[in-house]
């Protein structure tokens, strides 16, 4: 709610700016490696312009396994979704569609998983296995909640009124927060469980971004 209300509020701004001195307004919707995209963009001169983009929709469930995901040997049962809004300064090359931009990216992305433990679901936290009831619950979010961004795009004005745009680039997220809970296992095996996990996800310092986007100029 609080980053919905926020887009609102820097759309809001985007469109009485551009209202108020007659300049280049869009508003866009479309598809990334976040989810669906909501973006508004405001082009202050030929060379600059300021973007938001609001994503989300991309849950575990979209990532294979039906909800469920196996860290470390051990399947959890998950929830969650990535999404966040980006607050982007786009510089466009001479003339051309061609745009570098660069931002922060302000996360509202977290997942979370827990598993019961069971004669066919036999855990391991850290050295300790468990197989009569015992439970674990872990989280997993973006260790930094505002990333730097930056990506390369370019846009494609199609008539007087529609362009499709397409970027790529990177959120510098710094890796994952992991925070592991499981009551029947000792402190120090907890611990080791959560440096597994780190270690299994230590490639996820840089999270890619693509997104194409079909926008109407006012």
């Amino acid at each position: 709610m609080k980053l919905l209300l926020i887009a609102t509020s820097a759309f809001a701004f985007f469109a009485n700016s551009a209202l108020a001195q007659n300049s280049n307004l869009r508003f866009g919707l479309g598809i990334s490696t976040l989810g669906a995209n909501l973006e508004g963009a405001y082009r202050i001169n030929q060379n600059w312009a300021v973007r938001g983009v609001l994503s989300g929709g991309i849950s575990t469930k979209n990532f294979g396994g039906g909800g469920t995901q196996t860290i470390d040997g051990v399947t959890y049962n998950t929830s969650g979704q990535l999404g966040g809004i980006a607050l982007l300064g786009d510089y466009y090359t001479g003339s051309s569609g061609f745009r570098v931009s660069g931002g922060a990216f302000i996360s509202n992305t977290s997942f979370s998983g827990s598993t019961t433990a069971g004669p066919n679901n036999q855990i391991t936290i850290g050295t300790a296995t468990f197989n009569s009831g015992e439970t674990a619950n872990a989280s997993v979010a973006f260790k930094r909640k505002v990333s730097p961004m930056a990506t390369l795009g370019y846009d494609w004005d199609i008539g007087r009124r529609f362009t499709l745009s397409g970027e790529i680039g990177a959120i510098a997220m710094g890796g994952l927060n992991v925070s592991l809970t499981a009551p029947a296992a000792p402190a120090n095996d907890v611990a080791a469980e959560v440096q597994n996990i780190n270690d299994e996800l230590s490639q996820f310092g840089v999270y890619p971004y693509i997104a194409i986007t079909a926008s109407y100029r006012f």
